[in-house]
């Protein structure tokens, strides 16, 4: 019967989810007769793919119980760097790969300050994103870098299409796929699940914990830097700050999820990214003040991390009591 009703609330909880997004969507079309038209749909899935991918990227490290506040700002770096090396004439594809490459030095260095060295994960991933950030500033003092951005191809990254699909949301798709194998159908997944509820268990049965989490901040570090890039590519340019708006979407994206799903996963962080998408986009739409979006997401935002906080005692307290009774 518990087990019944455990399955209950969840399947609950995932239906109020799917009317809530329903019942939002209605309201953004009724107001916006254009919103859920298929152009709007292919323009929406095409913005929210950056905030897809780089959410994904922070579930790994939210999943191995840690918080990584530096891969928004690494990002930067990441994107610069590519737009750096296209304005020096560099082929779009070793120039992404570079911008990968730093996204998983960043990453690397976040994870071992945190993993190995043990220092606060708030604290220094917040010293690494802004050293990461300043350092974005050398490749242009700040400024944009158009250089050959529109000759070399680097912009079919986002706009060129495939049966009508932006390439960046094939490239998301293809990504969430493969993460979703890895956590939740192969062994080494399950590693990341384990080092985040118990990091002393999961030690004692063979994990190597420091491993796992070094590899969960390189995993936010690099699909943080793809997403900058990718949306360096939609602009049209090289912007330092083009990934400054990650934060508070992607962190949001995660709590939705792990308030409807019980725990981070990958289906959550990808619904997540949705519906704070279609609220980002709504109010666009109907050109409400970007302030206001801003104020919504915070305030879902919190109430997600409630929801997602009172499961996961409640978890805690009935794993306790069956510890107990064993």
């Amino acid at each position: 019967m518990k087990i019944r009703g455990k399955a209950g609330s969840e399947r609950f909880t995932i239906a109020a989810f799917f009317v809530l997004f329903a019942v939002i969507c209605g309201i953004f079309q009724s107001f916006s007769p254009s919103f859920l038209t298929p152009a709007s749909i292919t323009t929406m899935l095409k913005t929210g793919a950056t905030t897809a991918i780089a959410a994904l990227g922070l579930t790994f490290v939210i999943i191995v119980n840690h918080s990584d506040i530096s891969f928004y700002m690494t990002s930067c770096f990441s994107s610069m760097f590519m737009a750096w090396l296209i304005a020096k004439g560099a082929h779009p594809v070793p120039a992404v790969l570079l911008g990968l490459a730093a996204g998983v030095f960043w990453g690397g260095v976040s994870g071992l300050a945190v993993g190995r060295f043990k220092l606060p994960d708030i604290i220094s991933t917040i010293a690494i994103g802004s050293i990461g950030f300043g350092a974005a500033y050398i490749f242009s003092d700040g400024a944009f870098i158009y250089d050959n951005f529109h000759t070399c191809g680097i912009i079919n990254l986002s706009e060129y299409r495939f049966l009508g699909i932006n390439v960046s949301v094939w490239i998301m798709i293809a990504i969430y796929i493969s993460a979703y194998i890895l956590l939740e159908k192969s062994r080494h997944g399950r590693k990341f699940y384990a080092v985040g509820s118990n990091k002393k268990a999961a030690f004692f049965s063979g994990i190597h914990v420091n491993r796992i989490i070094i590899l969960a901040f390189i995993a936010s570090g690099t699909l943080a830097a793809l997403a900058a890039m990718i949306y360096d590519a939609a602009q049209g340019q090289g912007n330092v700050k083009i990934g400054l708006n990650f934060l508070m979407p992607c962190f949001s994206a995660i709590y939705i999820g792990w308030s409807v799903f019980r725990k981070p996963c990958v289906v959550g962080t990808f619904f997540g990214a949705l519906l704070a998408t279609v609220i980002t986009t709504g109010f666009t739409v109907l050109s409400i003040p970007y302030y206001w979006s801003d104020l919504t997401m915070a305030g879902v935002l919190i109430l997600a991390i409630g929801i997602s906080k009172v499961g996961f005692r409640a978890k805690e307290s009935t794993a306790r009591k069956k510890e107990a009774a064993a």
